[in-house]
């Protein structure tokens, strides 16, 4: 938990050396405990092999949050002993929102759809043992069988689009356990549910923007360039300098920590810099460009 006296240095905006060692700390705990992707900080970055500027980067990114979302001025009204308690929930939201952001962009995985399978079987049905392997049935299904393929029954319901739109996915899964359930009018095994769960999920348009981002383009032609240079423009010197050698250098491997020292900005500045850089260029591109173009844009997100 984060220690109350040096949350009171934080509001006061006095945060010594050893506040900020023990907020660094509770958080260091909370990602090794919660075993958070790192995707939540850098969105290419799936792993959860953790390093220490890493931990900073996370913390400095809930800093500006609270700081943005003017989390500060609740928190001050919060009585000292309930404060270290807001304070990790405020942190918790801010990492669950990040996470579902994340998940907007590549959709739901099997590992996590199993989750929430297990998780709506526990919750809304009650589970029955048959030879070491849990099922479960629907409370209008009257059969008694025990099923554990569900091939004939997966190919005649409807599929659920899930897109980049969707914002919670426990919904979609709980309204597909319960299609297929009645279906299947018996006792379906809870691994086979999954499987089949994940199957009516309709994911074409992460698989779409997969394909598209293997395709390698060769350099861009001049009319791309003079629309680069348009958007360009619009920034200031250094930050334009920013953008040209991290997203536009064919190159390669240099890293968001290089150019913040080069220009001696904090790395999650950097960051937000060129995440907002590539959203307008985004829709710029996509709005003047023909398809070639389109789809290069396609490719730097």
């Amino acid at each position: 938990m984060f220690k109350e006296e040096y949350l009171l240095e934080l509001l006061s905006g006095k945060l010594t050396s050893r506040g900020y060692a023990n907020i660094l700390g509770t958080i260091t705990s909370m990602v090794r405990k919660y075993q958070w992707k790192k995707s939540i900080i850098v969105s290419d970055h799936n792993d959860n092999d953790w390093q220490s500027d890493d931990i900073k980067e996370l913390s400095h990114q809930f800093f500006e949050w609270i700081i943005s979302k003017n989390k500060i001025k609740y928190l001050s009204k919060v009585p000292f002993e309930y404060l270290s308690y807001y304070f990790t929930q405020m942190f918790i939201s801010f990492v669950s929102n990040r996470i579902k952001e994340e998940q907007q962009k590549v959709g739901l995985s099997f590992q996590k759809c199993q989750e929430l399978v297990q998780e709506i079987c526990q919750e809304d049905y009650d589970e029955e043992t048959h030879e070491h392997s849990a099922y479960v049935k629907s409370s209008m299904s009257d059969g008694n069988n025990w099923i554990d393929k569900l091939d004939d029954v997966v190919k005649y319901l409807a599929h659920y689009p899930i897109n980049e739109d969707t914002k919670h996915f426990k919904p979609i899964v709980k309204l597909a356990i319960e299609d297929i359930l009645l279906s299947a009018d018996g006792y379906v095994s809870v691994s086979s549910l999954a499987k089949a769960v994940f199957e009516l999920l309709d994911q074409s348009v992460f698989k779409t923007n997969m394909s598209e981002n293997q395709i390698v383009y060769n350099q861009l032609d001049d009319e791309q360039t003079k629309a680069i240079k348009t958007i360009i423009e619009d920034v200031g010197q250094v930050d334009s300098r920013i953008f040209l050698e991290y997203i536009f250098q064919n190159t390669g491997g240099i890293s968001l920590s290089s150019i913040a020292d080069k220009y001696n900005l904090p790395k999650s500045s950097v960051h937000r810099k060129i995440e907002d850089f590539k959203k307008k260029f985004s829709l710029l591109m996509c709005l003047i460009m023909k398809r070639k173009v389109f789809l290069s844009c396609k490719i730097l997100l």
